[in-house]
């Protein structure tokens, strides 16, 4: 069938619920390189056990959105016309209503980077079995908002472990600085400070200082390697040689924290003796620790830039990052 505007589909949620679409707006495409046009389509405020007569005064709201990050934002998208991808044949025809006033006044436009900012809508291409969902959602915050937002954190929080354990199995460094300017750095580290842990930081100074008239990329390069050094040595056995805090193979408490302060410890010391400590686990500093060279790049960058860093490194040196490392 030729799609027109005022169209409405029942779609079937979760529960048994149903819920319908319309078709408000149907336009020329924003792409050259899409074939056919675009079809702008609303969520209705409707939401039963039973499919909705076409008579039913809900089926004139576009739904508005209130849960979450939402607020009085409408349940519109585009998707696109060519019946081979927007799968329209799929869900029963209601019938055709006029369109609202307010529908008349919806412009057909779309969002900023196809996200639905800055007054558009956003583009999906593909009307997929989900569509009309966001009425059963709605719904839920509307009635059963404790659970249903228990739910999500549950599964954000799940998420956020899988995407977490996913970028832990394929680390690996981006471009890094070179390394002979890397230890430059580090040895502008000044040892000549009182051994006071108050003045771990003025001993940076000249390093800090030194990393500052870098390149901006290179400030960056130098955190990438700093990143990959601390992850490198990120692995059980090191741990298990710190002194007094070492990992055990019990259920005795041990800090990730301070086991990061300490690989910070062996890096500060200098190439020769990293290469060492990498190499033979068991001469890892005991009970000493260096947490300021996590900062070097950051400050070094604020004092070029005059504004924080935003950077994300290819390895992460947190503790048990290197999962290998910890098998």
């Amino acid at each position: 069938m030729s799609t027109k505007e005022g169209d409405i589909f029942i779609t079937k949620l979760e529960r048994d619920f149903y819920g319908a679409f319309k078709v408000i707006k149907k336009g020329k495409s924003f792409f050259d390189e899409m074939d056919g046009d675009l079809l702008m389509i609303a969520v209705l405020n409707y939401i039963e056990k039973e499919k909705p007569e076409i008579s039913d005064d809900r089926l004139n709201e576009v739904l508005c959105c209130d849960r979450f990050f939402s607020s009085n934002e409408h349940c519109i998208n585009f998707f696109t016309d060519n019946p081979k991808y927007n799968r329209l044949n799929e869900y029963e025809y209601l019938g055709n209503k006029p369109m609202t006033d307010f529908e008349k006044e919806i412009e057909f436009k779309l969002g900023d980077g196809r996200s639905g900012e800055k007054g558009g809508f956003p583009l999906s291409g593909v009307i997929e079995p989900h569509i009309g969902n966001n009425a059963f959602l709605e719904w839920r915050w509307n009635n059963e908002k404790e659970e249903f937002q228990k739910e999500v954190e549950i599964q954000n929080e799940k998420s956020r472990i899988a995407r977490e354990e996913y970028r832990k199995r394929s680390m690996k460094p981006k471009k890094m600085l070179e390394d002979s300017l890397f230890w430059e750095v580090v040895n502008k580290i000044d040892w000549t400070k009182e051994e006071d842990e108050d003045e771990d930081e003025d001993r940076m100074n000249f390093a800090i200082e030194f990393l500052s008239k870098k390149k901006v990329s290179e400030i960056k390069q130098f955190q990438e390697n700093l990143s990959y050094k601390l992850y490198q040595l990120d692995t059980k056995e090191h741990a298990k040689n710190i002194g007094e805090d070492s990992y055990k193979e019990d259920d005795s408490y041990f800090s990730a924290d301070n086991f990061l302060y300490v690989r910070c410890c062996v890096i500060a010391n200098g190439k020769g003796y990293f290469k060492s400590v990498l190499k033979s686990p068991k001469e890892m500093p005991k009970d000493g620790d260096f947490e300021p060279l996590l900062y070097i790049a950051e400050k070094a960058y604020e004092k070029r830039m005059n504004r924080e860093l935003e950077y994300e490194t290819g390895c992460d040196y947190e503790t048990f990052s290197n999962t290998k490392g910890w098998e």
